[in-house]
C-alpha cells in the first residue's frame, strides 16, 4: 500500500477471517476495496484487469521503482498511449496507462 502511495480509508472486521479494507490515492474520490486471495476474487494470480491512469507515466514508473515495486512490463509507447505493468507481492499484475496526447 505504501509503495503505491495509497492511504487507508476504511478497515473494519467482517468476520474472524475477513475484513473490509478500502484504500485511495490521497485527495481522490475513487476508493479500491482489497480482499484476501481466495475470499474476494478467487485463488488465481495474473492480470487483474485494473489499469491505473496517469498523465506522467515516466514519473509514475520512476516513483514506483524507487519504492521497490516490481515493473513486469517496461514502459512502451503505442499509438493509443503509453503502457507499463507492475506486480504486487502476490504476483497480481496491474497496468499503468497514459493517453497519447
Amino acid at each position: 500500500m505504501n509503495k503505491l502511495g495509497f492511504e487507508k480509508v476504511d478497515d473494519q472486521p467482517m468476520s474472524e477471517t475477513e475484513r473490509w479494507l478500502e484504500v485511495a490515492i490521497p485527495g481522490t474520490q475513487t476508493h479500491i476495496m482489497l480482499g484476501l486471495r481466495g475470499q474476494s476474487g478467487g485463488n488465481q494470480t495474473g492480470m487483474t484487469g485494473f489499469v491505473l491512469h496517469t498523465d506522467n507515466i515516466e514519473e509514475t514508473c520512476a516513483i514506483l521503482i524507487a519504492r521497490g515495486v516490481t515493473i513486469t512490463q517496461e514502459l512502451t509507447t503505442e499509438p493509443w498511449g503509453k503502457w507499463a505493468q507492475f506486480s504486487d507481492p502476490d504476483n497480481n499484475e496491474f497496468g499503468i496507462w497514459a493517453p497519447a496526447w
